[in-house]
């Protein structure tokens, strides 16, 4: 079990940070053998076996049974029980994490397209303790959505059609351009983490205990690649962004593939139902 960074040896360390170069990791980032690593309780010293496929404990999260705490793989002290014991790293990062090395848009446009085809994929590389910057691609996300949905609609009005609507041009205008600045990344952002929020709830209801906040808001964020699709083509994009959000809150969760959906899921029949109730009281 060796630092990406540096490869300092990670073993029976007090706090998940490499003492060599300073760099933060989650041991859930790393697979072991099945039953040949103890991982020890931060407070009181039990140790606990990993025993699922990856070497580590499950549930990933659970009470201490000495000392009552609340415990987390994650940040767990990690001791071999044999000297030649290795842990792999299985979460390298994405380029998008890696965006300063990478590049900007070279990292953007592939985290898209693996987004897009391959979220699974995604979100097995994905560091958990790496720059995310899932804010920052959620928003651009957001931005390129809104442009090419302009776009689009100048196009169809060039055509004569949709004449009776606002012209998609007028945006570009000073004050329109300033609110739409401000609008599309604001909305985003509130809809991350509203979003985050109810897939939460559910999981809390489901029995995923401990399940973090930040990992549904992360997958939300995410799941924003395919928002071209889903203002173009609303039934088919839609059901494109949902498999992506439940990939992210599968993987980042550990959850199953069926508790996942049902989360992302429920909170998007609700807010359908809710648009459908609004709309008949306001139209009769």
């Amino acid at each position: 079990m060796n630092c990406v960074r540096c490869q300092y040896l990670l073993w029976d360390l007090p706090e998940p940070r490499c003492p060599e170069c300073g760099l933060d990791f989650d041991v859930t980032d790393y697979a072991f053998p099945k039953r040949a690593v103890a991982f020890i309780c931060n407070h009181c010293g039990e140790s606990y076996l990993g025993t699922d496929e990856s070497g580590l404990p499950a549930p990933r999260r659970f009470e201490c049974t000495r000392c009552h705490n609340e415990l987390d793989a994650a940040w767990m002290p990690v001791r071999p029980l044999k000297d030649e014991v290795r842990g792999e790293s299985v979460r390298l990062g994405t380029p998008w994490e890696r965006r300063r090395r990478v590049g900007f848009v070279r990292s953007y446009l592939d985290g898209v397209a693996r987004l897009a085809l391959q979220p699974g994929d995604y979100f097995r590389l994905s560091s958990a303790a790496s720059d995310h910057g899932e804010m920052i691609f959620s928003v651009l996300s957001a931005y390129v959505a809104a442009a090419v949905l302009l776009g689009v609609l100048a196009l169809v009005q060039q055509s004569g059609l949709l004449a009776w609507l606002p012209s998609a041009t007028a945006v570009f205008r000073p004050k329109p351009m300033i609110l739409f600045a401000i609008t599309v990344p604001l909305a985003q952002i509130v809809w991350n983490h509203a979003y985050g929020l109810l897939i939460q709830a559910v999981l809390a209801i489901l029995g995923q205990q401990g399940s973090d906040y930040g990992s549904s808001v992360r997958a939300v964020a995410f799941g924003s690649a395919v928002l071209p699709a889903v203002l173009l083509l609303p039934p088919v994009g839609l059901l494109w962004y949902v498999n992506v959000v439940s990939s992210g809150v599968q993987h980042l969760h550990s959850t199953s593939k069926g508790q996942a959906l049902i989360a992302t899921m429920i909170p998007m029949l609700a807010a359908g139902n809710l648009l459908l109730i609004l709309g008949y009281a306001y139209f009769g």
